[in-house]
């Protein structure tokens, strides 16, 4: 619970629609987009594990903060709704990056990490985007003193939802690349309010946030230590489609964790 939701981030995504008329045939209304308010663990009625996400006066997410407030997320955004600026902590650093954007679209970035106790800036890395169909499919990353291997990040899509993510040296160096990977069902993301335009930090997200339905699996492979985590989602929805109920299961596992979902009214 705590992994999969203290990685994400977000702002508004906005549904656009043709309305119905006597010279087409009848087309679904869209779904309405539902405001995650809470998602986490529960004892009966008594919340026990979760985050806690708000808005700002725009609609966009403003933060996303783990319940003992020793993980979050906060994120600013330009007038047009462009997120600028994202902050990632945990209990021992904070991430910061700043996004530069040209016609709308992100160019660069610099993401800057401090020891959260001692605000010492620790490590800086320098990002550059590739878009595609207005969508980002790499990110290029390298560190200021140039000692480690430049990153790439591939982000790969299937219509509104994130399939795959593929992070990999340049250089090809086996044990540190890591896949990523999901499939999805027919029905609604419950963090569908906060999609943002680009995905435009890796640090701190998970991608299937970025996505228009709900996950039905995930799976993380970093084939140089051995790791290859399955996971399996089964869902009951509110008449609307959204989730509000979530049982996921480990490969391996017997147990189910259970992650509940509550939406602004």
């Amino acid at each position: 619970m705590k992994q999969m939701l203290s990685l994400a981030a977000c702002t508004l995504l906005l549904t656009a629609c043709s309305k119905n008329n006597n010279d087409s045939p009848p087309k679904d209304e869209p779904v309405p987009l539902k405001y995650l308010i809470w998602a986490g663990e529960k004892n009966g009625n008594t919340k026990v594990d979760g985050v806690t996400i708000t808005y700002n006066a725009q609609n966009r997410l403003a933060s996303f903060i783990q319940d003992n407030g020793e993980d979050g997320m906060r994120t600013s955004y330009d007038n047009d709704g462009n997120a600028i600026m994202n902050e990632v902590w945990t209990e021992d650093v904070l991430s910061r990056i700043h996004i530069h954007y040209v016609n709308g679209r992100p160019d660069t970035a610099v993401e800057r990490f401090y020891l959260k106790a001692t605000n010492v800036k620790t490590d800086v890395h320098f990002m550059s985007y590739t878009i595609e169909n207005n969508r980002v499919v790499r990110i290029r990353q390298r560190d200021s003193a140039g000692i480690k291997p430049t990153v790439d990040y591939f982000i790969r899509y299937t219509g509104d939802n994130v399939t795959s993510f593929l992070q990999t040296p340049a250089a090809q160096v086996a044990d540190t690349v890591l896949f990523a990977e999901w499939t999805y069902g027919t029905k609604s993301n419950p963090f569908s309010a906060g999609k943002t335009k680009f995905f435009v930090s890796p640090t701190g997200n998970n991608l299937f946030f970025q996505s228009a339905n709900e996950p039905l699996t995930q799976r993380y492979r970093i084939p140089g230590f051995n790791v290859d985590l399955r996971e399996k989602f089964v869902y009951q929805y509110d008449k609307q489609g959204y989730p509000v109920r979530q049982a996921g299961i480990e490969a391996g596992e017997t147990d189910s964790t259970i992650v509940q979902y509550e939406y602004r009214p």
